[in-house]
């Protein structure tokens, strides 16, 4: 009944809106004529099947879960990357239309003289499908950054694997907005693999990768 009155409320307050702006357009003041009405609710009946979880967000199921996971970075494509540990939390959000991700562990950066040190890691994403531009869409924040970085792509046929792209700043080399591409591969129920690759220097080179094993 709750969600009832809320989804009425937001129906009346958007009709309220449109016979608002109508009245500012012109010199009188006019109630909706039938149909105007009639527009107003086949544009609400696309807008509420857009909000409703679906085949698509039930997809993602398979990420919810604790997670220990390998972080590994290549500094240099041709040496070993460097890897460090820690664990996430994956579970559903707002109703199963997003997953939320809580991620702590340890990264290792470079302090003031060059030198590499591990410092505390922690960062927060999320990831849903949005219903109305059919692209799935994610988020990710962290204690080494101040910027958002954004991402949205597809799932291939299979439902195992998520392909998106995003932009990524480079501060050490002096650049904004360097494209990068996001895979996230479910091998099996247990392993889930993403992996960062930066466009500019080419389509197979992998920044890094996080290997997710599910903790049992």
């Amino acid at each position: 009944m709750r969600q009832r009155w809320s989804v009425l409320s937001v129906f009346l307050c958007a009709v309220l809106a449109l016979v608002t702006a109508q009245a500012w357009s012109e010199d009188k003041p006019a109630a909706p004529d039938a149909e105007q009405m009639k527009q107003m609710m086949e544009g609400m009946k696309r807008w509420l099947a857009t909000i409703k979880p679906g085949k698509h967000h039930e997809l993602l199921d398979a990420h919810v879960g604790t997670w220990e996971t390998s972080f590994r970075v290549w500094m240099d494509p041709s040496a070993p990357p460097v890897e460090t540990k820690g664990v996430t939390q994956m579970k559903w959000i707002l109703g199963k239309r997003f997953i939320l991700q809580e991620y702590k562990g340890e990264m290792l950066m470079p302090d003031e003289t060059g030198q590499m040190k591990s410092v505390p890691y922690e960062g927060m994403g999320t990831l849903g499908y949005d219903n109305y531009r059919n692209l799935y869409v994610g988020t990710w924040i962290s204690n080494l950054q101040t910027n958002l970085l954004t991402m949205s792509g597809s799932m291939d046929p299979s439902g195992t694997a998520l392909r998106m792209f995003g932009e990524m700043d480079e501060p050490m080399l002096n650049v904004i907005g360097r494209t990068v591409k996001y895979v996230t591969t479910m091998k099996d129920k247990d392993t889930l693999i993403f992996e960062c690759f930066d466009l500019h220097a080419s389509d197979t080179y992998k920044v890094f990768e996080i290997e997710y094993k599910r903790k049992k």
